[in-house]
């Protein structure tokens, strides 16, 4: 039976693999429509962010248990990824939270994407929106898209070798594709071409570009 809860970010969840008894935890990082498309924060039109209004940032942990009963240690597994809500109709899966643990928000990756904007090819990361010399993203093994909870419980099994416990739609090289970051020898490339240090963390760079993700956590 679906849950009636809503998540917040920092929130830890389960979700039950579908056809087994098996548990997996993740973390909302990010809640794109409560946090970034909220009345008192000003949106930037540039940014990717309403492509994933509909989404939660999420990291995955390892481990595959056998009762939705919080594990003491957490260890990442996958670090973020944009996820149609956890707590939507649109999840089948049965789900729950399970804790809550505060967000270090300087700690926050987002996906990255390349593509086409404004006729531009743009390197797109978080609020970041960076014009690059390139002149078709269809070069680019990316796109602009997020998945499901069953999609992502069943990747995050097949990462940690229990082929077996997959059921239903699985597509590890689609999965691979909706972040840049799965592709580091096309990115150190894109990275080298904007004279930005690929290394360097998304706190710091947007920082630096004019963003401070801290506004979107100044409740907590």
């Amino acid at each position: 039976m679906q849950k009636k809860e809503k998540l917040n970010h920092g929130d830890i969840f389960y979700l039950q693999l579908e056809e087994f008894k098996k548990f997996i935890f993740g973390q909302i990082l990010f809640d794109v429509e409560k946090q970034y498309f909220s009345k008192s924060v000003e949106q930037d039109e540039e940014s990717y962010f309403d492509v994933y209004e509909d989404c939660h940032l999420v990291k995955m942990f390892k481990g595959i248990y056998d009762t939705h009963q919080l594990p003491q240690h957490l260890e990442s597994l996958i670090d973020g990824v944009f996820i149609y809500r956890i707590d939507s109709k649109t999840n089948r899966l049965n789900w729950g939270k399970a804790g809550h643990i505060d967000v270090d928000y300087k700690s926050i990756e987002f996906p990255e994407i390349i593509g086409e904007s404004d006729g531009k090819v743009k390197l797109l990361r978080g609020e970041l929106n960076l014009d690059t010399s390139y002149k078709d993203a269809d070069e680019f093994d990316v796109s602009w898209s997020a998945e499901y909870a069953e999609v992502l419980a069943n990747e995050c099994v097949y990462l940690q070798d229990h082929k077996d416990l997959i059921a239903g739609e699985h597509y590890s090289d689609s999965f691979k594709e909706i972040n840049f970051r799965n592709f580091p020898e096309q990115r150190n490339k894109v990275y080298k071409n904007l004279q930005i240090d690929s290394e360097k963390s998304y706190y710091d760079l947007s920082k630096e570009m004019g963003f401070d993700l801290a506004i979107f956590y100044k409740n907590d």
